[in-house]
C-alpha cells in the first residue's frame, strides 16, 4: 500500500461502501462482522489496515492502522505513510508536530493488571478533512501502535 492510497481513504471517510468499491478507491471485499450483533463492520484490505463501517448504513468512518502489534494475531502495516506521519513515532514526537491534543489519555490500568499507554487526538485540518480526527494510540513506552482516522461527529453513538 501507498501512501497516496491511506491518504484517499482518510479523504474519502464518511463515504458510503458502495461509492468507495465503484470508484475504485477500495476492494470489492466482503464486509466482515467480527461478532454476531456488532455495530461495525470491517475489511482488511492489507497487514496492519482494517477500514471499519457503520454496520446500519455501510458508511465508511474508521481506518485503523496498526504500526506496531501488541496483541497476538494482530499484523503490522509496512506500508507508506502520508506525511508527516511515519512508521516509528512517539507521543513526544506526535506533540512536537501536532502540538496539544483536542483529547488525551494517559497509561491505564485495566483489568487483569493490564496497561495500555493512552492516546492522544487531534482534529484534521478543517480545509482539507472535514469532520476528521486523528488519534495516535501508544504502547506503554509511549511509541505509537495505532493510528486511527475517523470521523467527528458520526450522527450516532
Amino acid at each position: 500500500m501507498d501512501a497516496k492510497t491511506i491518504e484517499s481513504w482518510v479523504k474519502n471517510l464518511g463515504q458510503p461502501y458502495e461509492t468507495l468499491v465503484a470508484k475504485g478507491l477500495i476492494p470489492n471485499q466482503p464486509l466482515q462482522e467480527l461478532y454476531k450483533g456488532r455495530d461495525w463492520l470491517d475489511i482488511e484490505p492489507a497487514p496492519g489496515l482494517e477500514l471499519s463501517f457503520w454496520a446500519e448504513t455501510k458508511r465508511f468512518e474508521r481506518l485503523f492502522i496498526t504500526l506496531l502489534a501488541t496483541v497476538e494475531g494482530t499484523t503490522e502495516y509496512k506500508g507508506e505513510l502520508p506525511k508527516p506521519f511515519a512508521p516509528v513515532m512517539s507521543q513526544s514526537g506526535v506533540r512536537a508536530t501536532f502540538g496539544e491534543p483536542m483529547e488525551s489519555q494517559g497509561l491505564t490500568k485495566l483489568p487483569l493488571n493490564t496497561m495500555v499507554g493512552g492516546f492522544d487526538t487531534y482534529r484534521l485540518d478543517p480545509a482539507t478533512h472535514p469532520n476528521m480526527k486523528v488519534s495516535f494510540q501508544y504502547t506503554t513506552t509511549m511509541q505509537v501502535k495505532t493510528l486511527v482516522f475517523s470521523l467527528i461527529d458520526r450522527g450516532h453513538d
